[in-house]
């Protein structure tokens, strides 16, 4: 009896204490059911992004920073980085390379073919593109810059396509993605993380639309 009496007041003191059994995990299921439900209702959107690769032959770092506009009924994008600009209207896609002075014209339909057969994807593609790709595991729960995230492990379904096999850390407020990372066969591995996304805000027209310096040249592909 006294024993009782003595485990229903610790039980009590840890309850007054504030401390609570841990938060039950969600399955990757409702994970990414959360993401598809909320990407669902974004029309629009903006974000700054970062992008740091690591060389492992040559052991060496970059970092990049970007930003991200999309205007998803139109199909609408723009990329804005140090080193390049891409724009694209859904049907055709601009890429100026500034060290080039020279812009890139091909169809949007073979950007996005280029992707599939092996290249790394561009930062759009890792909100909106790549989850009917791949197989979801849930690797648990992280916290990115400060901001609770659960991880999820993705398997190629076809391995052959695109990107084999990467994670994904998504925020547990926003159901966005928050940070990707991935490698190559070298070792070399990429990760990207977003920041200050925007929904549904209005863009200017004039984004999309690739403007240049006079002197640039125009490469048309298409």
């Amino acid at each position: 009896m006294a024993a009782h009496l003595w485990f229903c007041l610790l039980t009590g003191l840890v309850a007054f204490q504030g401390h609570e059994p841990p938060e039950e995990l969600l399955s990757a299921e409702a994970v990414t059911g959360k993401m598809r439900q909320r990407l669902d209702g974004v029309r629009s959107l903006s974000a700054r992004y970062s992008v740091t690769t690591y060389a492992a032959v040559l052991d060496r770092r970059n970092e990049t920073e970007g930003r991200l506009f999309l205007q998803r009924a139109k199909n609408l994008l723009r990329l804005e980085e140090a080193g390049q600009t891409i724009v694209s209207d859904g049907e055709s896609l601009w890429t100026y390379v500034h060290g080039n002075r020279q812009v890139i014209v091909s169809t949007a339909q073979e950007d996005a073919a280029g992707t599939r057969s092996g290249r790394a994807g561009r930062p759009d593609d890792f909100i909106f593109n790549y989850s009917n790709q791949y197989r979801y595991d849930l690797e648990g729960r992280e916290t990115v810059d400060g901001t609770p995230c659960y991880v999820l492990g993705l398997a190629a379904v076809e391995p052959t396509d695109g990107i084999p096999a990467l994670r994904i850390w998504v925020d547990e407020g926003t159901w966005l993605t928050k940070q990707v990372v991935y490698a190559d066969d070298m070792g070399s591995e990429t990760t990207l993380r977003f920041m200050e996304f925007q929904l549904n805000t209005k863009l200017p027209p004039g984004l999309f639309t690739m403007t240049t310096p006079e002197d640039v040249e125009w490469v048309d592909l298409r």
